[in-house]
């Protein structure tokens, strides 16, 4: 149920803020900082990659989590605590263009949370449990932990989107 409750949370931390925003203020952001359209590709990109990953994977069989032990222990912080440390680095593979269309990475955001609610509707509970993708930082994650994650790591940059708008006005 957490999985459901977290998933739905999404769009509406991150999309709803920017209903009716200006496309040029979608570009606009302090020096040296990420855009509105720069944060919401990173985190289409993560959800969208993790969804694909999961169902790549989801025919492989007694495959066990593989975790270094520090990556247990930030993993339990993490997803126990609902915080990102500071001063983690984006992986490249998340990393954002200079001037993402607004429209695509807001499409992709939905079509990937929709990928991952699809698979927690049509997954058994020991398949999304079983199946797991790596974390770069926090080790194999399964469904279930990737949503939470996933939730964790919106809510963060829903408070950049924040901090942005404010910038914005001024």
């Amino acid at each position: 149920m957490k999985v459901r409750r977290h998933l739905s949370r999404l769009e509406p931390l991150v999309l709803h803020p920017l209903h009716g925003m200006p496309e040029d203020d979608w570009h606009r952001a302090p020096k040296g900082k990420w855009t509105v359209s720069q944060v919401v590709e990173h985190l289409a990109v993560s959800v969208d990659l993790v969804a694909q990953l999961l169902e790549e994977r989801a025919a492989l069989r007694g495959r066990g989590r593989r975790s270094k032990p520090h990556q247990t222990v930030l993993r339990h912080l993490v997803l126990g605590g609902g915080r990102l440390p500071r001063g983690i680095k984006t992986v490249e593979a998340a990393a954002p263009c200079d001037h993402p269309e607004p429209e695509l990475v807001t499409a992709q955001f939905r079509m990937g949370v929709e990928m991952m609610r699809l698979l927690d509707d049509q997954w058994p509970m020991e398949r999304k449990e079983s199946v797991f993708v790596p974390h770069p930082y926090l080790g194999d994650l399964n469904l279930p932990e990737w949503v939470r994650f996933h939730y964790i790591h919106c809510r963060h940059h829903a408070w950049q989107i924040g901090q942005l708008l404010d910038w914005m006005r001024g």
